[in-house]
């Protein structure tokens, strides 16, 4: 586990004070943490976290969102395996929780529609800016069936936004691979290929 302690110090040194993240994502990590459990281990979890009651549309410190994030891999890693599996659920959950929950979410999918990853991919960026204000998302076309997304200045690990994108293929209604690079600790490139 002190790898694991480590990299959570080595991110949390690049949290600025002024970087957030809205409640939306810490309530989907807690509500999957109730379903996968129940309401008193996520109401723990809340606690050990030192989280506030979060409401969905007002924004937390990014680094009590982290430690959220390594909190709930300790407590789903029996249950999920790894803790990147982890991650990668509670990405997918917050995804799903933007776009099916949120009225912004809503709005958002209406407008990219279904079936059209590139055209909705587009709007990366401005998906990521309704939930953190850190950070750079950047979209490039690599061809009909694939793009690249590369961010830049999030601090969150590669397996959450795996689990983020994963989800953001089936919302918009193909089969898809994500197949990520590592640059720095805040700087990765994400491809994304589909049939």
């Amino acid at each position: 586990m002190s790898s694991d302690s480590s990299e959570l110090k080595q991110r949390l040194a690049l949290v600025q004070p002024t970087h957030m993240v809205r409640g939306l994502a810490f309530n989907a990590v807690l509500a999957l943490v109730a379903e996968r459990l129940d309401d008193e281990a996520s109401e723990a979890l809340a606690k050990q976290v030192g989280l506030p009651r979060c409401v969905d549309f007002f924004s937390y410190p990014a680094g009590d969102f982290l430690r959220l994030l390594y909190a709930t891999a300790e407590l789903l890693a029996p249950q999920l395996g790894a803790q990147e599996a982890v991650w990668q659920v509670c990405g997918a959950a917050c995804l799903e929780s933007f776009f099916y929950m949120s009225t912004v979410g809503r709005a958002l999918s209406k407008i990219i529609g279904r079936n059209d990853p590139r055209r909705a991919f587009t709007y990366t960026p401005i998906a990521y800016s309704t939930l953190v204000n850190y950070g750079s998302r950047e979209y490039r076309e690599m061809g009909a069936h694939r793009l690249r997304l590369v961010f830049k200045g999030d601090m969150q690990p590669i397996a959450f936004h795996e689990g983020t994108l994963r989800a953001a293929l089936q919302v918009v209604g193909v089969q898809g691979t994500v197949t990520s690079t590592r640059h720095t600790l805040d700087h990765t490139e994400f491809v994304l290929e589909w049939t």
